[in-house]
């Protein structure tokens, strides 16, 4: 028995999500694979411990689930690069998070989405917490449930988070791409944080357009097809332009070299382009109409020193199921 969890782009209201404002999540065609092994599994993974540990509390120590995560090894070489050392920026560490819980859960009988949801944001949470980036969930959310989703978290930070599902329209061609390197969120989210205890009202600012641009997007895609281009292209444009601002409020290098290049080689094109997730680096994208020549939109990011990656919307999330050998 194997499990596994697709990773993730934050598309939209990163930084803005920890305020309660809603985030785009695509889960995406990339995954993590957990299985249980007869050898040790390698020392020093906080994230499999702290599932091991979360579900011992939940279930007690004896339980087959908390057994179980005891002897899982998680395979995560799809979430980087060629060369195995440069992280794409993808949700590795979520997407990890939740195959682990999900096997776990398999051997108990119980690997029902929720409790597989439950665990695996706890687990996450603690793992990251020691960093100063605890996160929204919104990646583990993503991992669980898959497809395109709308992610708010609760006031509160205690009460499940809302997640609702969205389609990705027809007449718009999302483009992920590479930007060259890898991007430290711990450190990032720290600067922000930093920032934004120094000087309040600007950042704020820049938080208020993120969510304001997210909103946007989300609403974007439950609007008349007709209008999916010019709606949706445009809530991408002001969302980078957001994050963009946020960079200069924070003095945070959120906004790789190659993305004012990629957004003007796609403006060109009728597109626009925006970092994900925390930004600083990783994978960046570019939305441009359906009828633009594919081909002469790679070859634009790359001119632009960028590398398109060939990723799709994983509609699956989480699974289990036989493996091989």
């Amino acid at each position: 028995m194997i499990a596994t969890a697709p990773g993730k782009l934050i598309l939209t209201g990163e930084y803005a999500v920890l305020d309660g404002a809603p985030a785009l999540v695509m889960a995406v065609s990339r995954r993590a694979i957990a299985r249980r092994t007869t050898a040790p599994p390698e020392p020093g993974s906080p994230f499999l411990a702290a599932v091991a540990a979360e579900l011992a509390v939940r279930r007690g120590a004896a339980d087959p689930a908390a057994l179980a995560a005891r002897e899982i090894a998680v395979d995560s070489r799809a979430f980087f690069d060629d060369d195995g050392a440069t992280k794409l920026g993808l949700g590795s560490s979520a997407a990890v998070t939740v195959a682990a819980a999900a096997r776990a859960l398999a051997e108990a009988g119980a690997a029902a989405r929720p409790e597989v949801l439950a665990v695996a944001l706890a687990a996450h949470a603690a793992a990251q917490g020691p960093r100063g980036a605890r996160g929204s969930g919104a990646d583990v959310a993503a991992s669980v449930h898959g497809g395109l989703i709308a992610y708010t978290m609760s006031a509160s930070g205690e009460a499940p988070p809302r997640i609702e599902r969205r389609r990705w329209p027809a007449a718009v061609t999302l483009v992920p791409f590479f930007t060259g390197r890898s991007a430290d969120t711990a450190r990032l989210v720290a600067q922000v944080t930093a920032a934004r205890a120094a000087r309040p009202a600007e950042v704020d600012a820049a938080l208020a357009a993120i969510a304001d641009a997210s909103r946007a997007a989300i609403a974007a895609l439950a609007g008349p097809p007709e209008l999916a281009t010019t709606a949706v292209i445009g809530a991408f444009a002001l969302a980078g332009h957001a994050v963009d601002a946020l960079a200069r409020a924070t003095g945070a290098a959120l906004v790789p070299d190659c993305v004012p290049a990629a957004r003007a080689a796609l403006g060109r094109l009728g597109g626009a382009v925006k970092t994900t997730g925390a930004g600083g680096g990783d994978l960046a994208i570019g939305v441009v109409p359906a009828t633009a020549d594919v081909t002469e939109v790679a070859r634009a990011l790359i001119q632009a020193g960028c590398r398109p990656l060939p990723l799709f919307l994983d509609e699956t999330g989480v699974d289990t199921r036989p493996g091989a050998g």
